[in-house]
């Protein structure tokens, strides 16, 4: 029979620090694109529906992007929204030259 494995000591981690180092980062990786294209990035959002789980998901990620310098863009869409108006916001978002990214949430 073989014999277990040495224990492995747990490294206890501060997230909350973790999280602000790398919010941080990305503030001046943000400000350092701002400078060189003269131009802030922007991310848009789209959320389909009114679940408070992605409501409150989505308001993390609105309230980290502003923290960070990155412009917001939101669309709230009813949750029986149609195909064709989801991918007409889709092309609305591809044809808007300050948004460089987007995500939507179901």
């Amino acid at each position: 029979m073989m014999s277990p494995p040495p224990a492995q000591k747990a490294t206890i981690i501060d997230g909350k620090a973790i999280a602000q180092t790398i919010r941080s980062e990305i503030a001046d990786e943000v400000c350092l694109l701002t400078q060189k294209y003269d131009k802030v990035p922007g991310l848009a959002v789209v959320i389909v529906g009114n679940r408070k789980d992605s409501q409150s998901y989505v308001n993390m990620k609105r309230k980290a992007r502003a923290e960070v310098g990155i412009k917001s863009f939101d669309f709230d869409l009813p949750e029986q929204v149609s195909e064709a108006h989801l991918i007409s916001t889709v092309h609305e978002l591809n044809a808007m030259p300050d948004v460089h990214g987007w995500f939507y949430v179901f």
